[in-house]
């Protein structure tokens, strides 16, 4: 991931140059990205690190999720086989 000047980050996106600082001011303060001076600019970089955690962390939780959808998806199979009448009743 490259360097790049807080000009370059806002004429790629659809914020103000205020509310980019103040997004990119946040982040540093988080942690999530790195700033150096380069004369009269701020340039930023993004923290691996950070990014890595935060994915680590996703993966636990839809881990988490997806077991917990797949015994709810078992329970509602398991109720629903429950309540529908089985071809023998029909005789």
């Amino acid at each position: 991931m490259r360097e790049r000047p807080v000009g370059e980050l806002v004429q790629r996106l659809p914020i103000a140059q205020s509310g980019v600082s103040r997004h990119l001011r946040i982040l540093k303060d988080a942690g999530m990205v790195t700033s150096r001076a380069d004369g009269q600019r701020r340039i930023y970089a993004l923290r691996r690190e950070p990014f890595q955690e935060l994915s680590d962390w996703l993966d636990r939780v839809r881990q988490h999720w997806e077991h917990s959808l797949d015994n709810l998806e078992l329970e509602l199979s398991r109720r629903k086989a429950a309540l529908s009448p089985s071809p023998e009743d029909d005789t």
